[in-house]
């Protein structure tokens, strides 16, 4: 902890450096390692010296290990001759043509899927039926549909581009420091405390530094057990297949500047003189 003094108050720093190794905190989803609890007993407590406290995040190190194609994103529901059949892609970073591969091989050999390399469109065929491709898909957005469609001549040419991104920021949640610490969702966006943009490659680092030195006025009367979790903005926890975050929450407490107590021995002279003065 480190101290810093002015003529009105006394500012003391304090860094916590957290991350998402089983050691440091609670991981409460397992592999996805993206919510954790932290109990550090007395971390920042207000007692009557404290005028107010500010934090921060001063920097945070994201791993950009989450698959495109994942558990929120990877079933195709197709409707053929009144019977709806679900196909499921397997978790993983695809580009146009890896997916193209991969529908090849889980559909019926009935249908074929090409891109115009265009306007960045897919459309799907089939040779034999009509069929529909149905808005209870979640791997829509990536093929590029939002509602039902329904082939014309057993064709389908998806309304938009295919999205082969990868998430576009990493919203970190706190209930304790967005001032909701009362809350049935931890991942719920309306605790977002930082959005931080996906400017790292596949596989690599998402690095954060507060070179603006933001900070925020801290205005619960502790912080000694609280969750941090990161998310999408669709507030569903990032699964990050095993491999840990790192950040830092900086706390700069203002606190009142207290007279010093005399002296012992000043006192005992002051308290004799008295004394004598009365005798």
């Amino acid at each position: 902890m480190e101290s810093i003094e002015n003529t009105n108050n006394i500012v003391e720093t304090k860094i916590l450096h957290l991350s998402s190794l089983s050691d440091s905190g609670e991981v409460l989803n397992g592999d996805f390692k993206s919510s954790v609890r932290y109990n550090i007993p007395d971390a920042i407590v207000y007692d009557d010296t404290i005028e107010y406290i500010y934090w921060s995040i001063p920097f945070c190190i994201i791993p950009n290990s989450n698959y495109i194609i994942n558990e929120t994103n990877n079933r195709l529901d197709i409707l053929m001759l009144g019977i709806t059949t679900s196909y499921y892609f397997e978790f993983g970073n695809y580009n146009a043509n890896l997916f193209i591969s991969k529908f090849k091989s889980i559909v019926p050999s009935s249908f074929n899927i090409s891109l115009n390399s265009i306007n960045n469109k897919f459309t799907i065929t089939n040779t034999t039926n009509d069929f529909s491709l149905l808005t209870t898909s979640t791997i829509d957005y990536i093929m590029g549909f939002s509602d039902t469609l329904s082939s014309v001549d057993k064709l389908i040419t998806c309304p938009r581009c295919v999205n082969f991104l990868p998430i576009p920021r990493v919203n970190i949640t706190c209930p304790q420091l967005s001032n909701s610490s009362i809350m049935s969702n931890i991942n719920d966006i309306s605790n977002i405390i930082l959005s931080v943009p996906n400017n790292a490659k596949l596989n690599g680092q998402i690095i954060y530094q507060n070179v603006s030195h933001i900070k925020k006025l801290f205005k619960n009367d502790r912080f000694d057990n609280f969750i941090i979790s990161l998310c999408d903005d669709n507030g569903t926890p990032i699964n990050f297949n095993g491999i840990s975050f790192y950040m830092s929450i900086q706390f700069d407490i203002c606190r009142k500047r207290i007279q010093k107590p005399m002296d012992f021995r000043k006192l005992i002279k002051m308290i004799n003189e008295n004394i004598n003065n009365e005798e």
